[in-house]
């Protein structure tokens, strides 16, 4: 923003504003942080910085946009979402829901997969497998309740990881030695 000081008709820009420190703990969003009330593309810049790198960035861009668009007549969820991926879980969020599909699978740059998987790759575990995903106990639209919309926060799951054939071969010769 810029203001008009002084009598000689130079412009000199407006001081920044400064971020509000009682908002700032009550929401647990850092100043830098989007809110819903942001424009789409801003929203998704910043959730773009926090994924981990297990998608491409061409498919992690078109699945975070279809998300905050589906997501931007809900601003408390997208502000949830917001809160969750920016301080990586630290702060409790509620539930991040989208429609549940027929088949239950969303489809992403001409990909097919399960939603609550697909963010938690984005934003957790990059080498996830589908069936390593449990919700946490609070979570009320979680993937596997078959409700009529879906949880996609990725702070709503957990990893639970079977033994591999690794894991296997150690126990096994732990047992023979």
């Amino acid at each position: 923003m810029v203001g008009l000081a002084g009598g000689g008709g130079h412009l000199y820009p407006s001081p920044p504003m400064q971020p509000n420190p009682e908002l700032r703990e009550m929401t647990g969003i850092t100043p830098s942080a989007p809110t819903s009330a942001d424009a789409c593309l801003s929203i998704v810049h910043s959730l773009m910085c926090h994924r981990q790198g297990g998608e491409s960035e061409g498919f992690s861009k078109r699945a975070i946009e279809s998300l905050v668009k589906k997501l931007k007549e809900k601003r408390d969820e997208l502000d949830s979402l917001i809160t969750a991926i920016t301080t990586n879980g630290a702060h409790p969020s509620k539930c991040v829901t989208i429609q549940r599909t027929l088949d239950g699978r969303l489809q992403v740059a001409g990909r097919k997969g399960f939603p609550h998987v697909i963010y938690a790759r984005i934003w957790r575990w990059p080498d996830l497998h589908k069936n390593e995903l449990k919700h946490v106990k609070y979570c009320q639209f979680a993937f596997d309740l078959k409700c009529d919309s879906v949880c996609v926060n990725p702070y709503h799951y957990e990893r639970v990881v079977s033994p591999g054939i690794g894991t296997l071969s150690l126990f096994i010769v732990s047992i023979y030695t």
